[in-house]
């Protein structure tokens, strides 16, 4: 729910931030909400800003703490202190230094800015870019947008903006008026111990870290789907209280077999929770305002609108009733078996122009080069096994689902519990066996309920659905010739999205394209069936224009909205920028 600044300043006094606080509280803040007043925080040069506070996130001097800290010690705020086990972001200062500290997993993500005369740190990249007063476009993000429809590793929509990565601390001294960055390696070291020992440890971990925190079954709601991660969390946290727990989808997807809805309301009865189904439809709202609404929520780092596509209307509601926070069973214990590294990039959501396409076509269409940052990519020594969960939690975790998180993040807080510091670092003692497919965490889940079958089939409008509406196909066609559209794609692959979207425009909509899935490997078959496909059989991305049209689309409208911010207090920001 909430959204955090922290704004340090080299001399103390010199700039009066209050226009700032003010327009950002209105701009930040989707057209569906009523913004409440910020908490404010102020000494010494120092200005903390909690954007919709609730009890879901904690100020203490200047300092702020977004997320959950489970069992939090006393000195969480002060800079340079051990924070303990959450899923949190941190922004903290004392007289002489500030930090940043992201969590293992980056499940919030801290972005930060530093010019001669202001730090300033925020979950939020416009509202740097409008204290910064200006706007310095990163091709980069662009290329990842219109490839993977994220902001890809490392980067920002501006070039100047950089993110604190998981298990990151970023420490500003103020005398110096010095960044530096310090983080754990992320390592994988499989551990001597027998299976059993392995289990226990695992299990112990998760009861001590998970289990025995105490959640406000009034203020936080669990969101339960149909697969196993949820069950086990599920398990973990029912000794705490009579949580309530809410699925969604489209209105008639709890009467399709194996679908998210109709097998999260199995489970719910299975474990006897109160649960309930709460119908999400594609809004009754003018597209222009469904994805402004959409881009003022998540700023733009993912496409992934399909949950979204009913105008936030169940978060709102969630909101409305009083819930601070919703938690959610995201995990890293583990994926499903790869063969390919193409495999690996593909589930950490980091596929590049390559995957989709020949090199002349690349060429043709004047697609820039990518290359993975030396970092990400597979280690001499490293088995394919190891890099594909490496990845997936040095890039899927904080750049994918925490950008889902940011996307909820107006309405309520957000935290995933099976994420925490400690159960991160256990997993990543595991042997790759015990890692892929999940097999440790699927024995200690044991969920209740064995007659009921995971689910198969997502319960939200899919993304290829949603760009073919012909309302959403005139909106993609009329930016492709703005001149921002201009400034971020090339004249090349305008041209190829613009017949496209013509000829989609031309056909008839029954006919339009739905879902891309290769239908070889499809739900009713054995689950072993399907892996075993997936292992052998070489799938190759499509390239799905209308999707990369979408892309192309939010890149355009992210640069032109943060040009907008850059200027809205101009004047000003000149004024702050310039001291």
């Amino acid at each position: 729910m909430a959204r955090a600044l922290l704004v340090v300043e080299r001399s103390a006094g010199r700039c009066d931030l209050g226009p700032f606080i003010d327009v950002l509280r209105e701009r930040l803040t989707p057209d569906n909400v009523v913004a409440r007043m910020p908490a404010v925080a102020r000494r010494a040069g120092v200005t903390a800003v909690v954007y919709e506070p609730s009890s879901a996130a904690r100020i203490e001097c200047e300092s702020i703490c977004i997320g959950t800290l489970f069992a939090p010690p006393n000195d969480w705020h002060c800079p340079g202190s051990e924070p303990g086990q959450g899923c949190y972001a941190l922004l903290r200062s004392d007289a002489a230094r500030a930090d940043l500290v992201a969590d293992t997993a980056g499940t919030r993500t801290l972005w930060y800015a530093l010019t001669p005369e202001l730090f300033v740190a925020s979950t939020s990249q416009r509202a740097i870019v409008t204290l910064l007063g200006s706007f310095e476009p990163n091709a980069s993000a662009v290329t990842w947008m219109l490839s993977a429809g994220t902001l890809g590793p490392d980067a920002a929509w501006d070039a100047r903006v950089r993110a604190v990565r998981p298990g990151e601390r970023v420490v500003l001294d103020r005398a110096r008026w010095r960044l530096t960055r310090s983080t754990a390696p992320t390592r994988f070291e499989a551990s001597r111990h027998d299976e059993e020992r392995q289990r226990a440890r695992l299990a112990t971990t998760l009861d001590e870290i998970v289990g025995r925190y105490s959640w406000d079954a009034g203020k936080w709601v669990f969101l339960l789907s149909g697969g196993i991660d949820s069950r086990g969390l599920l398990t973990l946290l029912r000794a705490n209280g009579h949580l309530q727990t809410v699925t969604w989808g489209l209105r008639d997807s709890p009467h399709r077999a194996l679908n998210d809805a109709r097998v999260a309301h199995r489970v719910a009865a299975a474990y006897g929770v109160a649960h309930r189904f709460l119908a999400t439809e594609l809004a009754d709202l003018p597209r222009e305002r469904l994805i402004r609404r959409f881009l003022v929520a998540g700023e733009g780092r993912t496409a992934a609108i399909s949950p979204f596509v009913d105008g936030f209307a169940v978060w709102k509601t969630l909101r409305d009733e009083g819930f601070d926070g919703a938690i959610r069973g995201d995990e890293a214990f583990g994926q499903r078996p790869v063969r390919r590294p193409q495999e690996v990039r593909q589930l950490a959501k980091l596929t590049m122009f390559t995957d989709f396409l020949p090199a002349e076509e690349i060429a043709a269409l004047e697609l820039p080069a990518q290359a993975l940052p030396p970092r990400l990519a597979q280690g001499p020594d490293e088995t394919l096994a190891t890099w594909r969960d490496r990845l997936y939690q040095q890039h899927r975790l904080p750049n994918f689902l925490a950008a889902l998180t940011d996307l909820a993040s107006p309405y309520l807080e957000v935290v995933n519990p099976l994420l925490a510091d400690g159960v991160v670092r256990c997993v990543r003692t595991l042997p790759d066996h015990l890692r892929t497919g999940k097999r440790l965490w699927r024995e200690i889940a044991q969920p209740r309920g064995g007659n009921v079958p995971f689910a198969h089939r997502p319960a939200v409008l899919s993304l290829q659905r949603f760009v073919a509406d012909t309302a959403m196909l005139e909106l993609l066609l009329a930016e492709l010739e703005t001149s921002s559209c201009a400034d971020v794609v090339s004249p090349a692959l305008r041209q190829r999205l613009r017949a496209t979207l013509h000829a989609a425009l031309a056909a008839d909509p029954r006919r339009r394209p739905r879902e891309q899935q290769p239908r070889l490997v499809s739900w009713w078959l054995p689950a072993n069936v399907r892996a075993a496909i997936r292992h052998w059989l070489p799938l190759r991305p499509q390239f799905e224009p209308l999707v990369f049209a979408f892309r192309a689309f939010i890149a355009s409208r992210m640069n032109a909205m943060l040009r907008e911010d850059s200027i809205v207090l101009a004047a000003d920001a000149r004024q702050i920028v310039n001291l």
